[in-house]
């Protein structure tokens, strides 16, 4: 059972502890389109680090669009594409790429992950929260989604939304409650990897009705 006296301290924690960004993801052109084409992916993928690492957004944003020209299908071309617009804030572009990775690729943790910080940049938190849920479903495991669902979750519902939520959850299942209190309070606050996974091996022993059943009173679906 979660102590309501550590809950308040805890959660203003979550602005005044710096915790209050979201945790992003990180991974000229004219003729020659068959020599680029028949590039590896690997060449694609090292100058894109490249570019991600010397923080060149503008660089990085070109060359994901060139990859795309010659790779339409390849959804790591729009992550590339989505990772420098966010950084841009171009938010609404960095949206429609990412659901293009997404529509590409539906299993991909990283671009739901993205796309959630696109939303929440953007000011569409509720949208912003199902992106990351989406993550966690495809891939419990998946800490930073989770963190930025928990910290998205506070920041829109507030001090008071953190603290119904989890009455909700007690009263229903201590488990559900004792996951959602580790996740998005503790880890968010700490950022102790073994909050984290001792949080999530207790969410992995919950049947899907139970996980729904927490992502609905969360999301107030029932």
């Amino acid at each position: 059972m979660f102590s309501r006296i550590a809950l308040l301290v805890l959660l203003p924690c979550l602005v005044c502890s710096g915790t209050v960004a979201a945790a992003a993801q990180t991974f000229g052109l004219d003729g020659g389109q068959a020599e680029r084409a028949a590039r590896p992916q690997a060449e694609w993928v090292r100058q894109a680090q490249m570019l991600e690492k010397r923080a060149d957004w503008l660089g990085l944003l070109a060359w994901g669009q060139e990859w795309a020209r010659v790779e339409a299908k390849n959804p790591l071309a729009w992550f590339v594409q989505g990772r420098a617009l966010g950084e841009l804030g171009r938010f609404a572009e960095a949206i429609t790429a990412y659901q293009q990775n997404v529509h590409l690729a539906p299993g991909d943790v990283w671009a739901r992950n993205n796309l959630g910080n696109a939303y929440r940049d953007s000011g569409r938190p509720h949208e912003a929260m199902l992106a990351y849920r989406a993550a966690v479903e495809i891939d419990p495991d998946y800490i930073q989604a989770w963190h930025n669902l928990g910290l998205t979750f506070y920041l829109t519902k507030g001090q008071a939304g953190v603290t119904q939520a989890l009455k909700k959850l007690q009263a229903t299942d201590p488990a559900l409650a004792e996951v959602w209190r580790a996740l998005a309070v503790e880890y968010s606050v700490t950022r102790d990897p073994r909050i984290a996974r001792d949080a999530v091996r207790v969410l992995r022993g919950l049947s899907e009705a139970e996980r729904a059943r927490m992502f609905g009173i969360l999301f107030a679906e029932g």
